[in-house]
């Protein structure tokens, strides 16, 4: 009688097969992450160029990548900071509470905690929208903000060396609600320009959004649709976040981390080359450019974009933009002192007077 014989898998071999699906499964997600960085990227670059009147809709280009890189990385910032803290402050708010209660603090003191959420909500989405534009804008938007920030950190970090924090958790809740609303109100008063406060409202939204979200999935039951048509809308508010961050926040972005900042440049064309247009050239050309390719240029004067063909370019001279930030700044700062400095004129000492009908002896 014979046996039937079972085919066992040995220890090494059943490994490798792990391995082998892990590195698929990491392989699809990888390839599943890039599809949506292209697909953000090409929603980003071309709502950008949208508003120029260029419109690129070739398949493959890196810029797409380039353009969805950003765009993560914008995400990136607000999920560190604003996005952590919308998560989380329900659960921040209960163990204040409950700290509170520990400490048999006043009757009010839950009123104060729910008051001090909505002020570190704030503060930490201030944060967020001064840190991208740090980096991003390549400006000083938020110098009065940092400023005001260093000496909230040394405050707070003072108190909470000292473990005032532990032993007065009611004060230290009014004291530290105090130092991060001077901190808010110093980046609407103290920030310059109007795209830190766009990266704000933007970043407020998205939390918004989340709050939605999470309260849905606490209100109702959490059943396999719901999470399944959260996730659809989702997905359609991040296409939309693209879109918007393309429109109005990407074309401020400096082009040293891939933005799409305009750059101010100088164009000579060949003679031959602008003979036939229908409107009066000079030359040479001044303007911004806001696209190229391999083909062609996309400049805009004033209000107008003009295509120009890279095989009727001459020369091409870049303007230098200052996007040295503080650096900059501090230079800058320091060079209107001296010259203010040297206008000044030297105290000479005052010569007395010859009366009248003298000479001298």
């Amino acid at each position: 009688m014979e046996s039937d014989k079972v085919e066992q898998i040995s220890p090494d071999n059943s490994q490798a097969l792990i391995g082998l699906l892990k590195a698929d499964s990491l392989g699809k997600v990888s390839a599943v992450f890039l599809g949506v960085i292209y697909l953000c990227g090409f929603l980003t670059l071309n709502s950008h160029l949208y508003k120029y009147g260029v419109v690129d809709l070739g398949i493959a280009s890196t810029e797409y990548l380039v353009a969805g890189a950003v765009f993560v990385l914008y995400l990136t910032v607000y999920g560190i900071l604003a996005g952590r803290s919308i998560i989380l402050s329900k659960r921040w708010l209960g163990q204040h509470i409950d700290h509170l209660k520990e400490r048999n603090a006043p009757a009010v003191s839950p009123l104060i905690a729910f008051i001090h959420m909505f002020i570190e909500l704030a503060f930490f989405h201030c944060l967020s929208a001064a840190l991208f534009s740090t980096f991003a804008f390549g400006q000083i938007e938020s110098l009065g903000f940092y400023a005001v920030l260093s000496f909230v950190f040394i405050l707070s970090y003072s108190l909470d060396t000292s473990n005032w924090d532990v032993r007065h958790p009611f004060a230290h809740l009014i004291v530290d609600g105090i130092l991060k609303l001077i901190a808010v109100f110093s980046f609407f008063y103290l920030s310059s320009g109007i795209n830190i406060y766009i990266v704000f409202m933007a970043f407020l939204g998205y939390s918004i959004y989340i709050n939605l979200v999470l309260d849905s999935f606490e209100r109702y039951k959490l059943t396999k649709d719901r999470i399944v048509f959260n996730l659809g809308y989702t997905a359609i508010f991040i296409l939309l976040s693209a879109v918007t961050f393309g429109s109005y926040v990407y074309g401020n972005i400096s082009k040293k981390i891939g933005g799409g900042k305009p750059l101010e440049m100088t164009i000579d064309l060949h003679e031959d080359s602008f003979m036939r247009h229908p409107c009066s050239i000079n030359l040479p050309i001044v303007g911004e450019v806001v696209y190229s390719t391999q083909d062609n240029v996309y400049i805009q004067i004033e209000n107008d974009t003009l295509i120009i063909p890279r095989s009727s370019v001459k020369w091409m001279s870049f303007h230098e933009n200052d996007e040295r930030g503080v650096f900059e700044f501090l230079k800058k700062l320091q060079g209107d002192t001296k010259e203010s400095a040297d206008q000044k004129e030297p105290n000479n000492p005052i010569q007395p007077r010859p009366k009248n009908g003298t000479a001298d002896g």
